[in-house]
């Protein structure tokens, strides 16, 4: 965890956009109350859109956006160990904080009661399919293809039958994401029937990321950034309403509807982020965001481990429980309390997180 901050060349404005979307996802998972928060920080229930539905593929369209950076520049590609190597880490880091988050709400550990998918798992996932596909392509065109072809695949068997059902469905644990789900993912899922985080909306999972792989390299061949992200959030956002005619916007199946919509949404973002980028530099809230952006694993790890805390229970009642209680105490209406309990849980989790980078601390894979 012990490192420096060498680094390339950075794009601030793309830390920046990274910053944005780990603050959302904890600004998110910190809520006080899911009964009590305001609608848009929750996520929807099923079919809809929230801001809490954005915060995630937002992550990983960054997350493909900088890939570009990081391979094309160098004189030779990522070799296979080290892709797999972090790959690997990125996986075992969110399983330990699901076990260890598990554990504790569960009181037992053992394979009935781990998540064996989760934020970072997927993350994993998605950057060891995009970092092979960056390391065997050199353009543009092979990974934007790509990302069709996974849209238009998990597009598809959505509409199919699972095995032993007559008709395709997309209601909550049903259809063929529902069974693959119960098939393949051992240990508990999240919705007991199914789980956000399954095998096949990984596929568009994985789009998503490819999107912005596609873009950063169309961007650096041409050199205008700023036009040329903006015209890829138009394209994405014009398909999303057209792909609307065959599957709902949904986070949790993440439809192709939802990733086209988030990827033009995130795109449109970076190009105004760029656009004004040498103005807001200067500006140490966004200097803030985007060295949070720079430093996003372990002010994500940081969070967790936090949220590890607040779930221990003190007699019957949970800390986080009894946390909000008091908080509740101060008289505000309930929305208010659930985000102020967010912001504090945040402000704290940004605050050991700085403490960590000034000591030189940082969670690199």
């Amino acid at each position: 965890m012990r490192g420096s901050n060498g680094c390339a060349e950075r794009d601030g404005a793309l830390d920046a956009l990274r910053g944005i979307a780990v603050l959302g996802m904890i600004l998110v998972n910190l809520q006080g109350s899911g009964e009590a928060a305001f609608g848009a920080f929750v996520h929807a229930e099923w079919n809809g859109f929230t801001f809490a539905d954005l915060v995630f593929p937002l992550f990983l369209l960054a997350s493909g956006l900088a890939l570009p950076l990081a391979f094309d520049r160098r004189d030779s590609p990522a070799g296979m160990g080290r892709i797999l190597r972090r790959s690997i880490l990125l996986y075992l880091i969110g399983l330990a904080l699901g076990a260890l988050i598990g554990g504790i709400v569960f009181a037992r550990l053992d394979l009935a009661s781990i998540r064996f998918t989760g934020v970072l798992e997927r993350i994993a996932i998605v950057y060891l399919a995009c970092a092979l596909t960056c390391r065997v392509t050199r353009s543009w065109i092979g990974p934007a293809i790509l990302a069709v072809m996974l849209l238009a695949l998990h597009g598809l068997l959505l509409h199919l039958p699972a095995p032993g059902e007559v008709a395709a469905s997309m209601a909550p644990g049903q259809g063929l994401s529902g069974w693959l789900d119960r098939a393949l993912l051992p240990g508990r899922l999240f919705r007991e029937t199914w789980d956000p985080e399954g095998p096949l909306s990984t596929l568009s999972a994985i789009a998503t990321a490819l999107i912005g792989v596609a873009v950063q390299r169309r961007t650096m061949r041409l050199d205008r950034s700023v036009v040329t992200t903006l015209a890829a959030a138009v394209l994405c956002l014009i398909l999303a309403r057209g792909a609307l005619l065959f599957w709902p916007l949904n986070k949790a199946l993440w439809t192709p509807s939802f990733a086209l919509l988030t990827a033009g949404i995130g795109l449109a973002m970076l190009a105004a982020l760029r656009a004004i980028w040498p103005k807001l530099e200067v500006q140490r809230w966004a200097q803030l965001t985007a060295t949070l952006g720079r430093d996003a694993l372990t002010l994500y790890v940081v969070h967790a481990l936090l949220t590890a805390l607040l779930v221990l229970r003190v007699g019957d009642e949970r800390i986080w429980a009894l946390a909000f209680n008091a908080l509740s105490t101060l008289g505000l209406p309930p929305g208010w309390s659930s985000l102020l309990y967010a912001l504090l849980g945040g402000a704290l989790s940004i605050a050991i997180t700085l403490l960590l980078l000034r000591r030189g601390w940082r969670l690199r894979v």
